[in-house]
């Protein structure tokens, strides 16, 4: 090469970019001496008493069916081949907006849940709740029978209780619920309220839309619901709105998928959109954003106002912000962001977190409309079961209700304010003012505890439902498996109030179907039930104009605006737990947050300076001991760990919610902190002025982000979408291998044209022209980091999870990690993520080194392993250098067949066609090997024999039918028109650590940025 080309600076941790002694000393020992031995009996039953359903569905049961009695069929079902799985459509209810699903039975037993591809919200995809959603379902933990009293009762003693307790109408009765869609249970509801003359509803959701809507009643004159048209905008404003992440938007898989959609480059003729984010904490969002700013949560309401004002100065809509100014009126983004909206009016999008004022969401709804974006990239749409009052402010007005004496029942449907509801309404002692309490719920959880009723709630999986997605196309929730514990469903549980008999879940909604589908209902019932969505209209959409009063608010909360002062602390919901509902979740408890790489518990984020500030040292490497801080808001204080987090705001705190829970179930007892005594009525998202210090403790934290290090190795490339343009090959082997490179001068001496490695004079394996060659590329571009992909491949591929203690002895055993890379200065980094499974390399380094062959070439091209032939040298993990193999330490599977509670049950969530893994060997993804073999042999009957070579797109591997960004493509290198090969084709794609000449069959697209320059 003519010029030296000097590698990214890339790094996961604070200690990378140091690499300091510490870091040094942790990359020699990755792979410790003496690994192979757990000795401590506690912990081994420590282990077994944290992992419940988690670790039986690993992999760590000897038996993959259960273990049940033989009965022979008497007439054996047509529909029924024994080993091929059935698939149903259904929706999985998440608040108030459906996602379609499909879900892979096995012989009667769910194992795995899809993302519908007819349904809008979905389209095939589904999240990481989506995905964890079937471990929920066989979680022995969850609530198994009806309790009267805290003892044992029945659904017919319920229903006795019912019809002599509920024949009182004139009572006063509360009812509190969590939001839900359901066209039968708002049936219900409305008959609830027209047969109890004195009662009232209440929706709770500790992280609703209450503030969202509330702001669209001050902006327009009415509460309607949002939704942005991401893929149709090219610039998108984001002020703390986290709208890639699940946990933070319950429309996630949709907005991915358009988000991505509108970044999608495959030329550089291509334009791509371009996202601002500003914001307090480093969000999914915010790794993805072109632009990112960091600044106060408490503050960014004072800079929507300074944008505002400066874009009423050509708008009109926003007379209310002329004249005004504040301390960001002068800031540098300002004017770059009113240029970019104003080139783009009608093409543009902002948006604001949900949890963030009424004002705030009626100024940028203000916004959208005065710059033309409503009904072009933003839509309003009414929604029949938003209720016309605030939520919070209903729920506050109960509460008080309740401590004077004036409820005589309350009844909660699923919601669990005993735990999520503000610290100061003090809710426990408020409902023990009732009469009567009745409660339906998952798990015997801290609000059934307070309960006189107990009922144990179905799964979604469990039961008959309906409901809409978020925009309102409805789906009907179908059964796959009898309640595993008996429980009934929420619209069973109201009518059983309303009726004082058992209820069917079949019945009631078929009755609210009957209004829909007033001719041929059995026809049009059963396409629904076939299809998982309704053909009809979504959601009516409303032509907003800005309200006359809105001027007159808007000067009024202006006004009153003032900059956060102090230290602020801002609580969210966990990106994993959310708040709280899926603690007991190991598969979610063990997945890395997409920006901390921490599993297993949550902490107090903060920025480099401010623990400066405060005393507080960053993590260490690997077993992370950190110190805690002690937080305290209105006199109110909690311990909880200190985590430094690279592009954190300054003086700002980052807690979550959902953890610190007792009681509940083996994995979500005693994980994490509990940081709801710090929410209030006041403080529900920010509060200022909080008192911060250390303590003279420290906690451990398993924690992933240093694991599987390349020791600077350079795995991802990414540039500007101008640089693209200037370069379109800039990703190629030739222009960013780094000209110092071992090898490169010989090689050059001897006229190769890339470094010799010792796999040069292999010869590559020859293979059947009759077979598929497979191979996978991954287009950094869409990739979000959200996570998915883990999960999914998990669920797929029995996977095994290994609880905190080992994972932060860096054994955890998932087949594709999300690595997170930051870019550039600590304080204000850019972030990337690249999602690496095993790479599948023709001159694979594993393969050489087998001294007992468990590691070969299969016919069609892929990387197997063989169990049964392995003997754990782990030989082939030394010698990966893309490190995606996991060691299997523990084989636990007759200590937890005779431990816990009907172990066959949980054994019925594993996907019978692959292997349980045994101690002692090794695994790694094998692209869904089991996939490809189905897909072959069907094609194989279709052609009769003519062919194996499935059609492209037959075989979709586990990780990419989950992806919402579409970001990974898989199929047969030998098709010149499969997917895969137009995407190796594409300039972009490279391939990782080319220099080794290993030859994988996984490779990358890069990943590109469109920032603006002014902000460079």
């Amino acid at each position: 090469m003519s010029e030296e080309v000097t590698s990214p600076n890339y790094w996961k941790s604070l200690g990378e970019l140091a690499k300091n002694e510490e870091y040094e000393k942790f990359v020699e020992r990755e792979f410790p001496e003496n690994a192979t031995e757990l000795n401590d009996q506690v912990s081994r039953r420590s282990f077994l008493r944290v992992m419940g359903a988690s670790i039986a569905l690993a992999g760590f049961a000897a038996c993959r069916r259960p273990v049940q009695k033989i009965m022979p069929y008497s007439e054996e079902p047509e529909d029924i081949v024994p080993g091929n799985p059935l698939y149903y459509a259904s929706a999985m209810p998440f608040q108030d907006a459906l996602a379609g699903i499909v879900v892979e039975n096995n012989e009667g037993r769910p194992s795995k849940v899809e993302g519908n591809e007819l349904h809008p919200a979905s389209k095939g995809n589904t999240s990481i709740f989506g995905q964890g959603s079937l471990l929920n379902m066989y979680d022995p933990d969850r609530s198994r029978y009806i309790r009267k009293d805290g003892e044992r009762s029945s659904v017919s003693a319920f229903a006795e209780f019912c019809s002599e307790h509920f024949a009182n109408t004139d009572q006063n009765i509360a009812f509190i619920s969590e939001a839900n869609s359901s066209i039968t249970y708002s049936r219900l509801k409305e008959q609830a309220l027209e047969t109890f003359s004195n009662a009232q509803w209440i929706t709770y959701e500790p992280f609703g839309e209450d503030h969202a809507l509330e702001g669209t009643n001050i902006a327009f004159g009415q509460r309607l619901r949002t939704y942005n048209h991401f893929g149709q905008a090219n610039v998108i404003v984001s002020f703390d709105d986290d709208f890639l992440n699940p946990a933070a938007n319950k429309n996630s898989v949709e907005d991915t998928k358009q988000f991505t959609d509108g970044r999608s480059v495959s030329s550089p003729e291509d334009g791509m959109s371009r996202l601002y984010t500003v914001e307090s904490t480093f969000s999914l969002t915010g790794s993805n954003a072109d632009n990112r700013l960091r600044i106060k949560s408490g503050d960014i309401e004072l800079f929507v106002y300074a944008l505002a004002a400066e874009l009423s100065q050509s708008v009109s809509g926003l007379e209310a912000f002329n004249g005004y100014s504040n301390e960001f009126s002068d800031h540098e983004w300002i004017p770059v962001l009113a240029e970019e909206l104003l080139e783009n009016r009608g093409d543009s999008i902002l948006t604001v977190g949900r949890d963030h004022k009424p004002a705030l969401h009626a100024t940028i709804a203000a916004m959208n409309v005065a710059l033309g974006n409503a009904g072009e990239t933003v839509s309003y749409y009414d929604v029949p079961h938003i209720e016309d009052q605030n939520n919070q402010e209903a729920f506050t007005e109960l509460v008080d209700n309740l401590n004077s004496g004036t409820i005589d029942t309350v009844v909660l449907v699923g919601t669990n304010p005993a735990f999520t509801a503000p610290a100061d309404l003090n809710f426990p002692e408020a409902i023990s003012n009732a009469e009567q309490v009745v409660h339906l719920s998952d798990y015997y959880d801290e609000t059934s505890k307070l309960a006189n009723w107990h009922i144990n709630r179905a799964h979604f999986l469990e039961a008959w439902g309906d409901g809409t997605s978020y925009t309102g196309t409805r789906s009907i929730i179908q059964p796959q498996i009898e309640p595993l514990y008996s429980g009934i469903s929420e619209i069973e549980f109201l009518n059983t109030i309303l009726t004082g008999e058992e209820s069917d879940g079949f019945d009631l909604v078929q009755e609210t179907w009957q209004d829909y589908f007033t001719s041929n209902f059995q026809d049009q019932w059963e396409r629904v039930l076939h299809d998982g969505v309704a053909e009809e209209e979504e959601y009516p959409t409303v032509s907003v104009n800005i309200a006359e009063e809105f001027g007159s608010q808007a000067a009024t909360f202006v006004g009153e605006a003032q900059p956060s002062e102090g230290m602020e602390l801002v609580i969210r919901a966990d990106s994993t737990v959310f708040d709280g509902r899926y603690a007991n979740n190991g598969w979610l408890q063990e997945l890395p947050k997409p920006m901390t790489k921490i599993t297993w518990d949550n902490v107090a984020l903060m920025s480099k300076k401010t623990a400066d500030e405060l005393g507080v040292t960053e993590a260490g490497l690997g077993k992370s001991e950190v110190e805690v801080v002690s937080i305290t808001v209105d006199g109110t204080t909690i311990e909880i760990p200190a985590w430094v987090q690279p592009g954190h705001a300054d003086d700002s705190i980052t807690i979550t919610v959902g953890y610190g829970r007792e009681g509940i179930g083996r994995v979500a007892n005693t994980m994490g902190t509990d940081t709801y005594p710090l929410r209030t009525t006041e403080n529900m998202l920010v509060a200022d002025n909080i008192s911060i210090e250390k303590t003279n403790r420290t906690y451990e934290i398993a924690c992933t982000q240093d694991h599987n290090t390349m020791e600077g190795r350079s795995l991802l490339r990414h540039a500007t979408l101008q640089e693209y343009r200037e370069d379109p090959n800039f990703s190629s082997y030739e222009s960013s291998y780094d000209a110092e490179m071992p090898g490169l001068s010989y090689a050059e001496e001897h006229g190769e044209d890339r470094p010799l490695s010792i796999f040069n004079s292999i010869d590559e394996q020859e293979y059947p022209a009759d077979e598929p060659q497979w191979g996978m590329a991954i287009d950094l571009n869409a990739c979000t980091g959200c996570g998915v992909c883990t999960i999914a491949c998990t669920a797929e591929n029995n996977i095994p999870v290994i609880g905190k203690r080992e994972v932060s002895e860096g054994r955890e055993m998932h087949w594709i990690r999300n690595d997170r890379y930051f870019d550039g200065d600590v304080n204000n980094p850019k972030a990337l993520h690249q999602p690496v499974p095993c790479m599948h390399c023709e001159l694979a380094p594993c393969e050489q080194v087998c001294p007992v062959a468990a590691t070969t070439h299969s016919d069609d091209g892929m990387n197997q392993m063989t169990y049964n032939r392995c003997i754990g040298t782990r030989y082939c993990a030394n010698n990966c250098p893309y490190k995606v193999r996991r060691f299997n330490f523990f084989n636990y599977s007759k200590e937890f067949l005779t431990t816990g509670d009907d172990p066959e049950i949980v054994q019925m969530a594993m996907n019978p066609e692959v292997t349980v893994r045994f101690r002692g060997v090794m695994e790694k993804c094998t692209y869904c090997v089991q996939r490809v073999n189905r897909a072959k042999i069907n094609r194989s009957i279709e052609t009769n024999g003519e062919t194996k070579k499935p059609k492209d797109g037959a075989v979709e591997t586990a990780c990419q039918q989950a992806c919402p960004a579409d970001a990974i493509y898989f199929g047969d290198l030998t098709d010149p028109e499969s997917e895969v090969v137009k995407a190796k084709k594409d300039n972009r794609n490279y391939l990782l650590l080319e220099e080794l000449n290993t030859r994988p069959r996984t490779s990358y697209l890069a990943k590109l940025r469109n920032p603006n320059p002014k902000l460079a």
